[in-house]
């Protein structure tokens, strides 16, 4: 797809290479494996900013590891955070899967881009999420994601005013490093508020979405959150 998507048609996309002095991922795939280029900051990250979501319904959806269980069938969460002020500031795009782990849901992230390489290592090395690099370059209300193998995905968010007042929204991700299952629960305080989130390019290296809109989506006008250093469990098993 080159342009935009329309109705409910489906949102998937093949692109060319990518172009000339695009940022290149970092060269590990494991988290916790591989040098490091510089220091991160220690948890806990206390971050402030903005953050549009939506669930997306997708054609197919990678299984979770064995020892997370999907929350709705082939259902894609996309999460749009600008983080403005605090340990770092910077944006990110997490495209994951709702989940649960026993009785605690959260979202297991299976790609993640983000535009600073603090953040890159130690969303690696602390939570073991593989965040990659990407440019996040934005015109107005609409963003265009590009990493170092071409276009990842150009979103258009707006954000319905006025918000509701603040309030505690717990959030739990999942990952894992050196194998182990990594469980981290962020305090999470936010000024919710109705939302647009509309994908119009998707690289064809996620899954095709079934439609341009999301079909839950919501906007947080303003959040405080501190990310802890995860829990860890022992590495999960096939059954």
């Amino acid at each position: 797809m080159g342009g935009g998507a329309r109705g409910n048609s489906r949102v998937g996309a093949r692109y060319g290479p990518a172009r000339e002095g695009a940022l290149v991922n970092a060269p590990e795939e494991v988290p916790g494996t591989g040098p490091v280029p510089g220091p991160y900051p220690p948890p806990p990250w206390h971050l402030k900013g903005q953050m549009w979501g939506g669930l997306f319904p997708a054609e197919s959806v990678p299984a979770p590891p064995p020892d997370l269980s999907r929350l709705l069938p082939r259902t894609l969460a996309v999460f749009l955070i600008r983080y403005r002020a605090g340990t770092l500031r910077y944006d990110e795009l997490i495209v994951g899967t709702p989940v649960r782990r026993g009785r605690r849901a959260g979202l297991y992230i299976q790609w993640i881009w983000v535009d600073d390489e603090r953040s890159l290592w130690g969303g690696r090395r602390i939570w073991g999420v593989s965040k990659r690099l990407a440019e996040f370059r934005w015109d107005g209300s609409r963003v265009r994601v590009t990493d170092g193998e071409g276009p990842v995905a150009v979103l258009d968010v707006t954000t319905k005013l006025p918000s509701l007042p603040r309030l505690p929204l717990p959030m739990t991700g999942f990952g894992s490093v050196d194998g182990a299952r990594t469980v981290a629960t962020a305090r999470f305080n936010a000024r919710p508020a109705a939302a647009s989130l509309r994908v119009t390019e998707w690289s064809a290296r996620l899954p095709a979405l079934r439609r341009a809109d999301a079909r839950i989506r919501f906007a947080a006008t303003s959040f405080d959150m501190l990310m802890p250093a995860p829990a860890r469990y022992p590495a999960p098993t096939a059954t």
